[in-house]
């Protein structure tokens, strides 16, 4: 048997499945094509996605019938799976697997602001794997992303060199409007909503654990070596060495950055989508416009890894 003929024989075996990737956007994201989550995956197929999720920020699989164990599976292809969020409900059995659910009477996870997934800690999460259970009937809930790294690539020269050598200080919550921070909480809790002092008190518990943390405006991703900018509306609160007035206006230049149509990959949920970002080099908003409709996605957050 040739040499050929015997790789092709060992990756059969191992279960390689030949997916195709295409590009999603110009500037962001991909769709991995012809593949069957829920069957096994070769060492070069995985190899293959994580090399997809790094070189696009964001990859997207259409219609996979997931177990929880297969998605937890699949979370370990590209990491550690762990329990961030405390305050989030999960599966039972699968604490890994954290719920985010919308409908007329049950509110958990969620923010109206662009973000990066735990950017108020010093080792926030490498990446994170979603899969979309229950879509609004009516249409509506998609997420988009934006590169944080084509941000900083339409930054002037001249300006990229200040910003790299500003610090910003992260916060749990940055310039919390109550009702909206007492709505997102809401749900957390076992057995039912909770008031809105019920909410604020466990944002104040959030604030005294996890107190403000400085960081880089601009970082160099890991693994690409691009620079990126690391700022995002929901946790940055403001600008070192900067006067107040500056530093917001520095801040909404950039956020306005963010916000350019260019740099984002708007993804309509379709059930059993899955999708996978890089949390080091995307930030994502999720689109609330869908009233009291139900939505439900099923999250596992990936360990920080060190190397960022």
């Amino acid at each position: 048997m040739s040499a050929a003929l015997e790789k092709n024989a060992a990756q059969a075996e191992q279960g390689h499945q030949d997916f195709a990737i295409r590009p999603y956007k110009p500037l962001i994201g991909a769709v991995i094509e012809n593949i069957d989550l829920t069957k096994p995956l070769s060492d070069q197929n995985r190899q293959d996605l994580n090399h997809a999720l790094v070189r696009h920020g964001v990859i997207f699989f259409r219609k996979q019938a997931l177990s929880f164990t297969q998605h937890v599976e699949l979370a370990r292809v590209f990491g550690n799976p762990i329990r961030k969020n405390i305050y989030l409900p999960s599966v039972e059995g699968f604490p890994e697997i954290e719920v985010i659910a919308h409908d007329e009477n049950t509110k958990s996870g969620g923010t109206d602001n662009w973000h990066v997934d735990v950017s108020w800690q010093r080792q926030p999460p490498k990446a994170t794997v979603l899969h979309i259970k229950q879509v609004p009937p009516g249409g509506g809930g998609d997420t988009i992303w934006a590169s944080s790294t084509a941000v900083y690539d339409l930054l002037d020269p001249d300006l990229a060199r200040y910003f790299e050598k500003l610090t910003a200080v992260n916060t749990f919550f940055a310039a919390p409007k109550k009702a909206a921070l007492a709505d997102l909480l809401s749900g957390y809790a076992a057995g039912g909503q909770e008031t809105e002092e019920e909410g604020l008190a466990r944002i104040k518990e959030a604030a005294i654990r996890f107190p403000p943390i400085e960081v880089p405006v601009v970082k160099t991703h890991p693994e690409t070596g691009r620079k990126l900018v690391f700022v995002n509306e929901a946790h940055t609160s403001h600008l070192l060495g900067v006067s107040k007035t500056a530093s917001q206006s520095l801040l909404n230049y950039l956020y306005d950055l963010i916000k350019t149509p260019e740099v984002q990959a708007r993804f309509e949920w379709q059930e059993g989508d899955v999708a996978i970002w890089d949390n080091r080099q995307v930030q994502h908003y999720a689109a609330r416009d869908y009233g009291k409709a139900p939505r439900r996605i099923h999250r596992v957050t990936l360990e920080y890894d060190g190397a960022f």
